[in-house]
């Protein structure tokens, strides 16, 4: 839920419970963490005041203008997961997955194809990463069905997309036994 005021971040509180995540969004801003407008794992009423505040005061310490603070239920738990996409001049639109959340500039993790992949060619990509190998517990291998199905869906959607130039991200989807989840995203257009 996008919220203006202090008023308003009470109420989508109310709304989506306690724990939220909370990140201040401007267009001029593409790393939310990194600029220090990401405030997570927030667990009471004051704390999110608090938050907000803090927010909106690193955004005039930047400078950058805030077109309101999102506030989100926090999920935890799961292999965080980042699956992305393109459009290159030669080959068309392309679609990644891979090592998500911090390990994402860390590791070089990555499996790319053209874009749109069916579900058996996203399965394959995940068995393909290292991450994979590491996405295990004590029950076995998670199941790949539904992070192989949100990135056949998130490739098609890809394959359609109007722009000649554009990146879109999802980083990260919490992939666990219960599915996948997905935190953040990111579009850029270049328009030309």
């Amino acid at each position: 839920m996008l919220v203006w005021a202090e008023a308003e971040l009470l109420g989508a509180l109310e709304a989506l419970g306690i724990p939220v995540v909370m990140k201040g969004i401007s267009a001029a801003v593409t790393h939310r963490a990194a600029a220090g407008l990401l405030a997570v794992d927030v667990r009471s009423e004051e704390e999110a005041l608090a938050a907000f505040r803090r927010l909106d005061a690193r955004a005039g310490e930047i400078p950058v203008e805030l077109e309101g603070i999102y506030v989100q239920k926090m999920h935890q738990g799961g292999v965080e997961l980042l699956v992305s996409a393109f459009r290159d001049p030669l080959f068309g639109p392309i679609v990644s997955c891979g090592s998500g959340g911090g390990l994402t500039e860390m590791i070089d993790d990555v499996v790319t194809e053209r874009a749109p992949v069916g579900s058996a060619l996203a399965a394959d990509m995940l068995e393909r990463l290292g991450l994979r190998r590491h996405a295990r517990d004590p029950k076995g291998p998670l199941p790949s069905e539904a992070a192989a199905a949100f990135i056949s869906r998130f490739s098609e959607l890809a394959a359609t997309a109007p722009w000649p130039r554009f990146v879109f991200e999802v980083n990260p989807i919490l992939w666990s036994r219960e599915g996948v989840v997905a935190v953040d995203g990111l579009l850029i257009v270049e328009a030309r």
